[in-house]
């Protein structure tokens, strides 16, 4: 009896261990009230996602005239590869003044990288500014493309 009933329980552990239950990872959002003072790229295709789109965008002129200031001539970067390494809100939750720092690799010819560069860009008033320009690393032009 006692050996019947040790092999039912293990059998019932067995098939119960078995058994796959549906385990869903719950995403953490950020709490982003002061900004975001990390790197953090939005899920695909998420609202957060459009706004980071609508934000590169907006700054293409002052990161475009900088990376020129820099270089000496205009490079091309993609704006899909634009990383946003820090978002800062200046005066403290619902204000309206904010730095973002980000890093782009600008490029000439089908993609060769020139470089990587870092900048914060502040927002506040009428119209944005360079606040600050880091040149992380350099890479040899092609011959051919010099």
């Amino acid at each position: 009896m006692k050996r019947r009933f040790s092999i039912i329980f293990l059998a019932l552990i067995l098939s119960i261990s078995l058994i796959q239950f549906p385990v869903q990872a719950i995403e953490q959002i950020p709490d982003a009230k002061l900004g975001l003072p990390y790197e953090y790229t939005p899920k695909e295709g998420s609202i957060e996602e459009l706004y980071k789109d609508i934000i590169a965008r907006l700054i293409v002129p002052y990161v475009s005239k900088e990376i020129e200031k820099h270089y000496g001539r205009p490079y091309l970067y993609d704006l899909w590869n634009m990383k946003f390494l820090r978002i800062d809100r200046l005066n403290g939750y619902r204000g309206f003044a904010f730095t973002i720092t980000v890093e782009v690799q600008p490029f000439i010819g089908a993609h060769n990288t020139v470089g990587i560069d870092e900048m914060t860009i502040r927002i506040e008033g009428e119209s944005p500014t360079v606040e600050n320009f880091k040149h992380i690393k350099s890479f040899p032009i092609p011959k051919h493309l010099q």
